[in-house]
């Protein structure tokens, strides 16, 4: 008997700890060097950072997604920080994108398409038009809330931290409620979504073979 798939684990996806230098360290190295220099400092150097760790990804084929979007988005991060003259400018960027990230999430319940779902269902092989069944929709709108709790979270502690010029606190915030917050709602979702199918009786399926990739017996 065929039993139903699971989308691969978050272990097995997040697990590699490069993630997490991607994202993180430019942050850390833009306030660590601003207190021990300057403004303008601290910007080449996290500038430098990134450019160093999307090359180095490149030369040795690793996944490249984290690290481009660390060059563009410390790159836009400079720019603000410079442009404002204060270090705090650095997460703007990130406190809207997380501001955006969470009203999309959001929006995406209320017009009856949760991000979740969209993502995750062809991972269980569900059909097209499962947004209609509401004991499909409903894990996926629940577990999307979760995903726009913790991009509110974000950008709530982000605006604060800029609001009150606290650089240090925000290079930390950044690391803690980034990779591991992230972490721990994907872990929720992974086992959160099948645990409330069970609840609701909906059963995912892996599609039926087709003779092209079925019994080749005769």
């Amino acid at each position: 008997m065929t039993t139903p798939e699971r989308p691969p684990s978050p272990l097995d996806m997040l697990r590699d700890p490069r993630v997490l230098v991607d994202t993180g360290l430019g942050p850390v190295a833009f306030v660590t060097v601003n207190a021990l220099a300057d403004l303008d400092t601290a910007a080449i150097v996290a500038l430098a950072i990134s450019g160093v760790i999307a090359l180095y990804r490149a030369i040795r084929r690793h996944p490249l997604t984290n690290a481009i979007g660390g060059v563009l988005g410390t790159g836009l991060a400079v720019f603000i920080a410079l442009k404002t003259g204060s270090a705090s400018g650095y997460f703007v960027p990130r406190a809207l994108q997380n501001a955006a990230l969470s009203f999309g999430f959001a929006v995406s319940v209320l017009a009856k398409r949760p991000l979740v779902g969209l993502i995750a269902a062809p991972l269980y092989h569900i059909p097209g038009g499962w947004h209609e069944d509401p004991r499909v929709r409903r894990p996926f709108a629940e577990a999307s809330l979760v995903w726009a709790a913790l991009f509110g979270l974000r950008a709530t502690v982000y605006a604060i931290l800029i609001a009150a010029g606290k650089e240090g606190a925000l290079a930390a915030a950044v690391v803690v409620l980034g990779w591991p917050g992230f972490l721990g709602a994907l872990w929720f979702t992974y086992r959160y979504v099948p645990y409330r199918f069970a609840q609701l009786g909906v059963e995912p399926r892996p599609p039926a073979p087709t003779p092209s990739d079925g019994d080749t017996s005769t």
